[in-house]
């Protein structure tokens, strides 16, 4: 007991947790996309013909998917204990009954349900589904095979993809990063690291969130569109997958040209759910491009700085053809022209021209010199004006130290003049 407390202990053993549950994590990504990917296959090679759905064939990928679902929710269950056991090494207290709460459990129940979703693979069960017809746009309900269904959901155990991300992250695996964070009260947790790949790398980030969600989102859709249309006569425009891409990629965008739209609900739910993420994430690239784009403050000194001396050059030459014009005025008037005259008139107005952009360049630099100083530069003359204050206020109370010590000073030399004074005038008598 009493070396469990140590907190040498403590922290090896946390070590221990840390490289077990990102084993975990590696084991559970691996899992959850070797499912993905088997059950992509299958349907591709059902909706190609090249194999039967109710087929000897078509049962090998479904149990494999099904044999990678069972280990992938085991594996969502370790990492989940191994989180408790981490919160017991960190907070230092020995039952786990102290950090189980309901947020806990929802999220663990939760997580186990989404990574279980997979399709069955004996049996071809059907739920009614209310679908668009295209030719008389009226609301009619077609069998959809529930395994089309789960097969959609089952891209929801893509969320693994940001937590092995995260687990591998160095700001997240960092002892002096997780000490620095608890020190300021900082969480390093998701939020924290995917606002840092957003600082260093938006690009990357971004092209990663919008390719998936490309891709994801179209083979959905066309999984939707297929199947509820498959015993119909009339077939969906988005049953194929090249047509859903355009369909996905035209609202993604927020384009919307409408030659192409779902009529199945499960295909407009993620036509939706497309045009929300398009919006969220073309917001985002505005922002990192205008980023991007902003100059840094030694760029924007440089900038002015060049800008300054063009506005110089133009004020002197302004300046200089204000001299010259007036001289020219000067030198007509005593030929004897009149101000009505045409060269004068023409001298005027250049003088005239010079003086505005005198006025106009005066400014431009009076506008530069304002743009130059923004909230750093306001800092740190503020900070300057605190430093000279606390300097002024130790150099007076210097003063009034040596004042008081001269103070007490002339009086000892009072009080010793009176001595010798009473002393002089007793030796007298």
């Amino acid at each position: 007991m009493h070396e469990k407390n140590n907190l040498g202990f403590r922290l090896r053993h946390r070590k221990e947790l840390m490289n077990n549950r990102s084993k975990v994590v590696d084991t559970s990504f691996v899992l959850s996309l070797v499912g993905i990917i088997c059950n992509v296959f299958h349907y591709e090679l059902v909706l190609g013909d090249v194999i039967i759905y109710d087929g000897a064939a078509s049962t090998v990928l479904p149990i494999v998917t099904t044999i990678t679902t069972c280990f992938l929710v085991i594996s969502i269950i370790m990492y989940n204990l191994i989180g408790i056991r981490l919160q017991l090494v960190t907070t230092g207290l020995d039952n786990w009954r102290l950090v189980i709460n309901s947020k806990v459990i929802v999220k663990t129940l939760l997580e186990i349900i989404i990574c279980s979703i997979h399709p069955i693979p004996y049996g071809n069960f059907t739920t009614p589904m209310l679908v668009l017809n295209p030719d008389t746009f009226i609301y009619e309900t077609h069998q959809v095979p529930i395994n089309a269904i789960l097969s959609v959901l089952m891209f929801l155990r893509i969320y693994i993809i940001g937590r092995f991300l995260v687990v591998h992250s160095n700001l997240f695996r960092d002892t002096t990063v997780q000490s620095l964070g608890t020190l300021s009260k900082v969480n390093i947790n998701t939020k924290f690291v995917f606002k840092a790949l957003m600082s260093t790398m938006p690009g990357t980030i971004l092209t990663g969130i919008l390719v998936t969600t490309l891709i994801v989102n179209s083979w959905g859709l066309r999984m939707c569109e297929y199947y509820s249309f498959e015993n119909s006569t009339v077939k969906s425009p988005a049953g194929s997958y090249l047509s859903a891409v355009w369909l996905i990629a035209v609202t993604f965008l927020t384009l919307g040209y409408g030659d192409i739209v779902p009529y199945s609900i499960c295909g407009r739910v993620f036509a939706i759910t497309t045009g929300m993420m398009g919006v969220g994430i073309m917001a985002l690239c505005v922002a990192v491009l205008a980023k991007q784009l902003e100059q840094s403050r030694s760029e924007k000194y440089v900038h002015t700085f060049v800008q300054q001396i063009n506005m110089d050059k133009i004020h002197r030459n302004a300046a200089a053809d204000v001299v010259k014009q007036s001289m020219m005025i000067r030198r007509l008037r005593k030929l004897g022209y009149q101000h009505s005259s045409t060269d004068v008139i023409r001298h005027r107005r250049k003088l005239i021209s010079a003086i505005r952009t005198m006025y106009k360049s005066s400014y431009e630099k009076y506008r530069l010199r304002e743009n130059v100083i923004g909230t750093v530069e306001i800092a740190k003359g503020v900070t300057e004006v605190c430093d000279m204050v606390e300097i002024i206020k130790d150099n007076q109370n210097r003063v009034n130290k040596r004042l008081e010590n001269l103070e007490t000073s002339s009086a000892n030399i009072q009080k010793q003049l009176d001595e010798i004074r009473n002393l002089l005038q007793t030796n007298l008598r």
